[in-house]
Parts: structure tokens; sequence; C-alpha cells
């Protein structure tokens, strides 16, 4: 069995750290947007992502702290641990393992951290000195951890590659391991993809070897640059957003979105406008895919495999990353804001920002309304004996079965039985379901005259549905006029 060039058990610190701060906030069910105050000011916000409890972890990179908010909106911060250095962003990345557990790589990417599910500290590694470096040490930057808890780190600045960590400590890294930048995805299967890091292979993405020994390299697309994010989707092994870069004068631009498919090789891309720039990308409960949009346009954006797809704003705020809760609905950091924001989906339908030109994403058509439910007549039930007519008036039964969720509607005529004489105007009857309703019929004058005073006489009774003369159920009673 090969050796790794690069291997180290390392010591873990283990300590216990209580939560700095505690908000209670309410978010209603019905709300269709709701906002969470992060209390430490300009922590930067990062990137958010479900735990399996169904609390919600993210990342405060300049505040060098984590945060939990639950669907009620109840936010904890966690202190990291302290870092000796006064650059901004120190907290690098964030996941969450299928145990609880919160893995961070911090002090701006020389330690590994772990936090178990309640934030207290369980470890806090230091990567080793790769190589002799002195000044351009590796760094790390995104993690993921897989099926199996064992995190995955991309190392960058120095030389570029990747690691795997086990909760244990023991850290695997190989001399001829990917070049991959840091943005790091996993597909479906708990295989991890990266952004090749690659001076030749921007416009690449690499499926890391399960022992991180390799990798296969698929290219994508040409455009402007490499890309942003990486998630499973509902086709194809991974899927992935692309923008051209900002610069201090011009916001991101020029976004794509598509996936690449394990199998063949082939990718399908969809751009979402000059004046887009997706970046952090989930696949939602339904299906499709999910992202922030950032640069002129923000707002969340979703796309379906078929390419059908749209970008929302919501209100004021700018998505940074974003995850759905168990409540159904998106929870997402704004950076800018400083805050947590929970939207439901149905408030995120059309497009409703300008995108620029040169988009190729399909809009959503509206949904064709469904024929309208036939009407439901009811019926008239078997009448014993004779009915009386008092004062001209007929009183007619009408059942309407149990389970019509609008019940019963239409019109009831009435006639003689030979002949066919109308004996009143028709009249409308509503009838609730599950209820035998009586229709009290106003008798025309001429009607009266037709029923002689204490004579039997047998009519009929017919049920049309509404604007229709077509009779969908009848029944031949006796009366008698008073």
């Amino acid at each position: 069995m090969a050796i790794p060039a690069r291997t180290a058990l390392l010591t873990a610190l283990a300590l216990v750290v209580s939560p700095l701060l505690l908000v209670t906030g309410t978010a209603p069910a019905h709300a269709a947007v709701s906002v969470f105050p992060v209390p430490t000011s300009n922590a930067e916000l990062g990137r958010i992502t479900t735990a399996p409890d169904g609390s919600m972890w993210f990342l405060m990179s300049d505040a060098n702290k984590v945060g939990r908010i639950t669907t009620s909106g109840q936010i904890q911060e966690f202190a990291l641990p302290p870092t000796d250095s006064s650059v901004d962003g120190p907290a690098k990345g964030l996941d969450v393992s299928p145990d609880g557990s919160v893995w961070v790589t911090t002090d701006h990417g020389s330690n590994l951290t772990r936090l178990s599910s309640t934030g207290q500290l369980l470890a806090d590694w230091t990567f080793p000195n790769y190589d002799g470096c002195v000044s351009t040490c590796p760094y790390g930057g995104e993690v993921r951890v897989g099926p199996d808890g064992t995190a995955w780190v991309t190392m960058n600045y120095g030389s570029s590659f990747i690691v795997k960590m086990t909760p244990s400590g023991q850290l695997t890294a190989y001399n001829n391991s990917p070049e991959c930048d840091d943005v790091l995805g996993e597909a479906a299967d708990g295989s991890m993809w990266c952004q090749n890091g690659s001076s030749s292979g921007q416009d690449t993405i690499t499926k890391v070897n399960a022992d991180a020994s390799g990798g296969t390299t698929y290219p994508l697309p040409s455009d402007a640059t490499y890309p942003n994010g990486l998630a499973a989707g509902p086709v194809g092994s991974i899927w992935f957003t692309r923008s051209s870069s900002g610069t201090m004068f011009t916001s991101p631009s020029r976004g794509s979105i598509g996936y690449l498919d394990q199998a063949s090789g082939a990718t399908k891309i969809w751009q979402t406008g000059s004046r887009s720039a997706p970046t952090d990308l989930v696949q939602g409960p339904d299906g499709q895919m999910w992202f922030t949009n950032v640069g002129a346009a923000p707002g969340i954006g979703h796309i379906a495999a078929n390419g059908v797809g749209a970008i929302s704003s919501v209100g004021n705020y700018e998505p940074t990353s974003l995850t759905f809760g168990p409540d159904g609905a998106i929870w997402f950091t704004d950076s800018k804001n400083n805050a947590i924001v929970r939207v439901t989906t149905d408030q995120l339908g059309a497009t409703n920002v300008d995108l620029g030109d040169g988009v190729t994403m399909l809009a959503p058509t509206a949904p064709t309304p469904p024929p309208p439910a036939p009407a439901v007549v009811g019926s008239v039930p078997k009448v014993k004996g004779v009915t009386t007519v008092k004062r001209g008036r007929l009183k007619v039964p009408v059942t309407c079965p149990a389970g019509v969720a609008a019940g019963c509607t239409g019109a009831l005529r009435v006639e003689l039985a030979k002949g066919g004489k109308a004996l009143a105007k028709p009249r409308a009857y509503r009838a609730a379901a599950g209820t035998r309703a009586k229709v009290a019929v106003k008798l025309s004058k001429k009607g009266l005259e037709r029923l002689r005073p204490g004579r039997v006489v047998e009519v009929r009774v017919e049920l049309t549905a509404p604007g229709s003369a077509k009779v969908v159920a009848k029944r031949t009673i006796k009366v008698r006029r008073a």
C-alpha cells in the first residue's frame, strides 16, 4: 500500500466554550420574509448550512466566530480559538458533519477547528509546515465533510492541494494531490469536487479520488472566470455557478449556472445575464437548484434541470450564502446588512430584477389554470306519500353527496308529469356536501291553477347544472294543493 508523502497525526486541544450571546426571536410560520440581526456588528457573514438537528450554522469571518440559528430565530454565537493576527477574516470556511459537529478553517487557514453540535471546542489542529516552507506556506480554505465524517480541506497560497482530516486528527495529503483552489463541493454520491487551481486549468473542475491522491479533471465551457460554487444537483454529477470577477469600480457580472455529467463529460450551461453573478448554490426540496446572486442585481435565484428559472430580489437584502431550513424556507446570510434572513420560496417565483442582456435561462411560464370542476347538482331522493303545496310553495328535497368540496348547485324545475307544462320558474339552489336540503319552489299563478285543490297530481322535478338546460337528475313525485 502506498504511503502518503504528507501524513501527520496531530494533537487536539480540547476545551469547553460557552456561547457569548443569545438572542431570541420569532419567525411566524406564515411570514414571507423575516430578518434576524446578528448581535456582533461587522461580522462579515459567510457560509450558512443546515445541521442534522435542523439548526443552521453560519460563519462570522471577521469576528472570528461561528453562529447558530434555529427556525424560531434564536441566535447563539461561539468564539473560535484566538489568533495573534490583526488581519481581517481569520475564519475562512465552515461545514457541518453528519454527526452534527462543526468544522472551521481558522487563524487565516493555519488551523482546522472542530466544535461539538452545542458549540464546545473539541479540537484545534495546526497544519504542519509543508515542504519546509518559510513565508509561502499553504493555508486551508474551504472545508467539506463527507458521509464518513472525514473533513476535506483545500490548501493554497504556497502550493495548492487538498487534505483529509479524520475526527481523531489523522491528516493525509499526497504530493500528486489535485491542485484544488478554494471552491469545493460534495456530489450526491459523497465524492468531492473542486475548482482546478493550476494556471492552465481555470476552466476545469476536478473530481478528487477517494484517498485524495489524485483526481479526474473535466473541461468546462469557455467563460470569463472559473467556478464560484459547486454542489450536488438533480442531474449530472455536479452543478456549478460562474461569473466575471468584479473590480473596485465594477460589480461581478455575466453570470451563468450549469452542470457536468460525469458519465459523458458533457456540460449544460445557461447564462443568467450581464448584470448577474450566481455564487453559492444548493439543491432545494423541490429538486431545483437555488442560488444567491450578487452583483448589480442581488437576490435569490432558482433553476430547474430543463433550464427554466428566475432571479428575485428580497427587499433591500443582499444574499451571501443560503441553505434550506427544516421549515422548508430559505435562510441566507447577508454580510452587508449583518443579518440572517428567512424567505419562503413562494415569494421567489418570477424575475423582478434587471438581469441585463445575454440571458439564456428560460423564464417560467404562467401555469395553465385547471379547467373548472363540473358542477355537482346532487339528486332528488325518493319521496314517500304525497307532498302538500302550502301557500303556493312546494318544498322539494335535494341530496348532496359527501366529499364534494364546493357543495352542490344548480337549478330546479317543476312541471306536470303528463304534458310537461311548467308549474314554476326554475329555482336556483345550493346544498352543502353530505346534506339534504329543502328547496322551496313558488308556483306561478298558472301553475297553481293546474293543480286542483285536494286532487293528487304527479309532477316531475328536474335538476340542471348552472347555465345549462340539460337535465342531470329527475324524479316524479306526487303532490296535492291544500
